[in-house]
Formats: structure tokens, sequence, C-alpha cells
């Protein structure tokens, strides 16, 4: 039975998988707002309300429902969740994430009960009849049943955050949410519970606080300058390169590795964590919409006006706390070359795992076909970040080793299986790959850029197919 951890990442993944395909919308209304209320433009304010409210959640139904049931999915979850912004008084992100994916499930098992029972050309009528009246009829519902319920779910949520900001204790939430994003569960934290609360802040005050204590890079940039200055080896030699990827393209799983190796570096994480949102809440500022990918640019975008070098401030000053507390711990630490290579063993120990890195690999690797390799897939749970770098800097070890014919493409968990010969991800998903695509080889790595498995699947490649490698 997967685990609890797993299976919250795997709730995360599919939070995620609802917002972060429409991204680029919520930055739309994020500049829109900002500019909007900074330049007190009339015009660009009539967007704020229209698109936070229907827009957003509108397309998050939609994802969700597409996810699990393609764009008839997409569609009846859309329906479906018209019903619910209309009975509800506050942004129902969270009933968009709830009626999208049911609405759809819905839908998908009707069809699975009436297939093969349609009469012969009345096929497109039907379809087209059960998404309407099962989608109205769940909309009806949504305004009766799912609009109350979830406006008092976050209405006494979000009196819960202003109780903490209040009496000055939402800083140690950092004690939860800092060793939780090690654990690869940011997506459920961030989409699942941070963002919809922060909506609900955001229709209030204009701007909302929430939004930065998921998505803060300080912390992590703390521990990436600390081995900068005071790593060994290896470790020492990528932080440079893993925190200018962490800072300015906000992929934070760049780091997990190198606190999972020393795991007495998360009380550096949760120092640096609680001395930002102690001043974010000093400072009363916050962003006017979600920051993710969680790069101090996209921060700085969705900053409300007159926010951003408060926010820079904090920012620093919780990265600074991390350091400092992070090199007497990195120079205790006996961690070297191997122990950054073999990181994978003690992040199993950490959760719980039975398998060693070495048995992963191992046992795994006499399966591999190399020589008729084409296609290696590299899976993380959004499928966008860290996945996207990682099979950047395989891909591009492949063709300095003159190998042509092998491609390396990024992809979601959720969206395996997948036709490929090999599949690469972090250790602590690979419970969930092996779960989608058992049948296959699977690799997990530690270092997203100097992972040592790359130079043997590299070697494995050229030997197999019989080149010589520049």
């Amino acid at each position: 039975m997967a685990s609890i951890r797993v299976q919250a990442q795997k709730m995360g993944s599919r939070l995620s998988g609802m917002v972060i395909p429409n991204l680029g919308a919520f930055m739309a209304w994020g500049i829109l707002t900002a500019i909007g209320i900074a330049l007190n433009n009339e015009l660009l304010k009539e967007f704020i309300s229209p698109m936070l409210n229907y827009l957003l959640p509108l397309l998050i139904a939609f994802a969700g429902g597409r996810a699990v049931y393609g764009y008839r999915g997409g569609v009846i979850g859309t329906v479906a969740t018209m019903g619910a912004i209309i009975g509800a008084d506050v942004t129902m992100f969270l009933g968009a994430m709830i009626l999208g994916p049911l609405s759809a499930w819905i839908l998908k098992k009707f069809d699975k009960t009436i297939d093969g029972k349609i009469p012969t050309g009345f096929e497109l009528l039907i379809n087209n009849f059960s998404v309407g009246i099962i989608g109205a009829l769940i909309a009806v519902a949504g305004v009766l049943i799912i609009a109350p319920i979830i406006t008092v779910l976050t209405n006494v949520m979000s009196v819960g955050v202003d109780w903490m900001i209040e009496h000055k204790v939402l800083p140690f939430t950092a004690i939860f949410i800092e060793p939780a994003k090690v654990l690869f569960l940011n997506n459920a934290i961030g989409q699942g519970i941070l963002s919809p609360l922060g909506s609900t802040q955001l229709a209030e005050y204009g701007k909302s606080v929430l939004y930065l204590l998921e998505s803060n890079p300080g912390p992590g940039l703390g521990i990436l300058l600390g081995y900068m200055i005071a790593g060994k080896g290896n470790s020492k030699a990528s932080a440079f390169g893993a925190s200018i990827i962490h800072l300015f393209g906000g992929i934070h799983e760049i780091y997990f590795p190198f606190v999972l190796m020393n795991p007495a570096l998360v009380i550096a994480l949760i120092a640096g964590g609680i001395t930002s949102t102690f001043l974010f809440t000093l400072f009363k500022v916050g962003l006017v919409g979600v920051a993710s990918p969680g790069s101090i640019l996209t921060i700085m975008v969705m900053s409300a006006s007159g926010d951003h070098l408060k926010i820079l401030f904090a920012v620093a000053m919780s990265a600074l706390v991390s350091f400092l507390i992070s090199i007497p711990l990195i120079k205790r630490s006996k961690t070297d070359d191997q122990a950054f290579q073999t990181a994978a063993k003690e992040m199993e120990n950490l959760k719980g795992k039975k398998s060693s890195v070495s048995s992963v690999f191992e046992s795994r690797e006499a399966a591999a076909n190399y020589k008729n390799m084409k296609l290696i897939a590299y899976a993380c749970d959004a499928g966008l970040g860290s996945s996207a770098m990682g099979a950047s800097v395989l891909q591009k070890k492949i063709n300095k080793a003159g190998i042509k014919d092998v491609k390396v493409f990024h992809i979601s968990i959720d969206d395996l299986p997948i036709e490929c010969d090999l599949i690469i991800t972090q250790k602590s998903l690979l419970d969930r790959v092996k779960e989608k695509q058992p049948g296959i080889q699977i690799i997990g790595i530690t270092d997203f850029i100097n992972a040592p498995e790359y130079q043997i699947i590299v070697s494995s490649l050229l030997q197999a197919k019989n080149i010589n490698g520049g």
C-alpha cells in the first residue's frame, strides 16, 4: 500500500495539474491587476473581478475535468463549476478543483454504463445530451450544496489565517511548510491550501501574504550559499549553478538533495522561513497572484504596488539567516562526493524507503536495452520544472557524446505510462513512477544537474551502440 506521503504527493500533483497549465492566465491577471491598481486605471481594473471570479476558476475546472476524461470532461467540469461560482460570494478555486474532476468522473462512469447500448445514429445526440443534462444537474447541486459548504469552509479557514496574522503566529507555519517542501509535498501545500486561501485574502485586501509562504526562494538559497562556502567536492561545485536555477528559474527541487544528505539543515530552512514570514507580516506585504514557479522574477512581477523592495529585503534576510545557520551544520557534516552521490540512500532512510540507491539502479541495469534505446522519459511531479531541467542536461550530455538517435523528453508522472525505453525520476518519486509504469527500467537520481547516473547512461549508450564518444 502506498504511503501517506505518496498519496499526498499524488494529491498535490493533481492539484498542480489543474493550476500549472493555466499559469499564463494567472500571470496575465496578475499583471493587469498590479498595473491597474498602481496606475489607478479604470479600464485595467475592469479586468480584475471577472478574471478572478470567472475566468481562472473555469480554467482550473476545465483542466481538472480534461485530466480525468479528455475534452468532454473539461467541458462538463466548467459547466458544473459555473454553479458553484454563481452560488458563492468567495472565489471558487477550491470549488473548481473539486467539481472539475468530480463531474468528469461522473460523466466517464455514465458513458461506460451506456457503452454499446446506444442505437446506431444516435451517438452524437446522446453524447451531447449526457454532457448537458448531467452538467446542468451538477451545476444546480453546486449552487445549492457545494457553494455553501465551500463558502463556509473557506470563511472558517480565512478567519483562522486572520487570527494567525493578528496574533503573529503565521511565521511558525514554516515549521511545517519547509520540511514538507523537501518531501515533495510543495504542490499539495501551495495549490491545495495556500492558493485558495490567498484568493480569499486577495478579494478582501487586494493582495495576499499566503502566496509568498511556499514560493519564497530565500531559505533554499541560504542552504545553497552555505554549500558554496563550506561545502566539499561535488556538492560545492554544484551549489553555484543550483543557486542560479533555484533563485531565477524558480525550480526549488534543485536544493532538496543538499538538504536530504544532511537533514539537520531543515533547521536552517525553518529559521529562514520564520524570518521571511515574520517580515512579510510586519511590512504587511503580499502578492496579487500565484507566484509559480517560485522565481524571484515571478515574485517581483506579482508583488503588490509598493511592496517590491520590502519583499526583496525579507527574502534576502531569510536567505541570510538560513545561510548563517547552515554554515556550521555543513562544516560539521562528514559528507563528501560519495555522500552527495548516495544522498538518495539517506533520503530513503529519512522517508522510510526499503530499497537503497545502489540496489535501485543496479537491479534494473541488466534489463536495459541501450543498443536499441531511442526515447528516455524524465518524469517529475508536474512535468515542467525539475524534469525539464534534468531532461535538458541529460540531452546535452548525450549530444556531446556524439549519440544522435536518442531523445530525452520531460513528462508529468500523472501522464505515464508512455512509450519510452527508460524513465528517470527523483528518488523520492520512485514509488509513484513504478506504480504508473512498472514494466520498464526506472532510474532514480538525486542531483538534477550532476547526477552520476547521467554519465553511466551515456557510457552505456556509447558502449552498446559502438560509438566512439567525443
